[in-house]
């Protein structure tokens, strides 16, 4: 009997450690501000839907529009039926590395329809995703005086948007500062290391967000 209440209670730890692992999809700051794109192979994923249940199998990118995902397809494994999956049925999808959430199709209001966006660092206090109207850079862009040229890294996007408190912030490579200071300024700890100017800057915005999560309740 006692070995027997011994296995039960390993089994439910066990199932209850799932449960929590499956609902835990933040992300460590691993990125870059280049353009993410959501391929269509059927690569093993997981769908959080609009009920908060999992479905855990392959997923793929099924419809786009232009470089946007539209809707994703899904099926427990090879040979199985595919069912659609649109951004009004879930709130999540993690997939080849990527988070992609499911947000109001107009930013400024928090009902409606929806779409998806891929995150470039997903977390629990700050979010920061890519913006659909981003231009992506060719290795420069041009100074609003006109007479200088700023250079950034080829293939990343000058804009992102950024998460927080259910409010929606727009993150522009010229102004990059100003604006995170703007939306982070609830962070005392964070806040004293914006002075390192070699750390905040936006090629490095995954890291910062990172940091303003880890630092947000010390």
């Amino acid at each position: 009997m006692r070995k027997l209440i011994t296995i039960i209670a390993f089994l439910c730890v066990g199932q209850t450690s799932t449960a929590q692992e499956g609902r835990t999809f933040y992300n460590s700051g691993n990125s870059s501000t280049t353009k993410k794109y959501v391929g269509a192979s059927w690569l093993q994923g997981t769908i959080i839907l609009a009920d908060g249940s999992e479905l855990n199998g392959q997923v793929r990118g099924y419809s786009y529009k232009g470089n946007d995902i539209n809707s994703f397809r899904y099926r427990l494994k090879k040979g199985d039926k595919a069912r659609t999956i649109k951004a009004d049925d879930c709130t999540l999808i993690s997939y080849d590395g990527l988070i992609i959430l499911s947000l109001p199709k107009n930013l400024k209001k928090k009902t409606g329809k929806r779409k998806f966006y891929v995150t470039l660092y997903y977390g629990e206090h700050l979010t920061v995703f890519q913006n659909p109207k981003a231009q992506i850079s060719e290795g420069g862009y041009a100074s609003a005086s006109g007479n200088n040229a700023v250079s950034f890294n080829e293939g990343q996007m000058l804009s992102f948007l950024a998460l927080k408190n259910g409010e929606i912030s727009k993150l522009t490579a010229l102004n990059f500062r100003k604006q995170m200071r703007k939306i982070t300024s609830d962070n005392k700890k964070f806040m004293k290391r914006t002075s390192d100017k070699k750390w905040f800057k936006y090629g490095n915005i995954y890291k910062i967000a990172h940091y303003y999560n880890q630092t947000k309740n010390q």
